[in-house]
């Protein structure tokens, strides 16, 4: 009987699945409208970004409002520039994001070739986003430092 037990536990094993693709870092951003530059008068409006870049260099992102836009503004693009917390910088990495939803998220992912990869971990960045009322950028927070 024992051996019989044993027989059936070790058939019943299960597979163990290891992925070839990693996180290579990974980012959680606190965007708000007093970052942006220049700031943006009576508005408090605020979001959150989670970024993860992967080994295979995809850019994963979730950014999203945690409540409803003042003036009954709505999001629009979000980008990734290139500079420090104090000025703005040039374009690294557009996310052609869909729209966002009625949750106020927008999630995707995409590629990016090597070099924007290594900018991206390395150098410093910022992420803006942008809405219907104010083009330029409503909320800004730093990726790198």
């Amino acid at each position: 009987m024992p051996a019989l037990a044993l027989l059936f536990f070790t058939s019943c094993k299960k597979e163990t699945y290891t992925s070839d693709i990693y996180i290579k870092k990974q980012w959680k951003v606190d965007l708000s409208a007093t970052k942006i530059i220049p700031a943006i008068a009576n508005r408090t409006d605020h979001a959150v970004a989670v970024l993860y870049l992967m080994d295979n260099n995809e850019l994963h992102y979730d950014v999203y409002f945690d409540q409803p836009l003042q003036n009954g503004d709505t999001p629009s693009s979000v980008k990734i520039n290139l500079g420090a917390s104090t000025a703005n910088g040039s374009l690294l990495i557009d996310l052609k994001n869909p729209a966002f939803n009625g949750n106020r998220e927008s999630k995707g992912s995409l590629t990016v070739d090597a070099q924007t990869a290594v900018a991206l971990s390395t150098q410093s960045a910022y992420l803006v986003v942008a809405s219907q009322q104010q083009n330029a950028g409503l909320v800004r927070g730093q990726v790198n430092n």
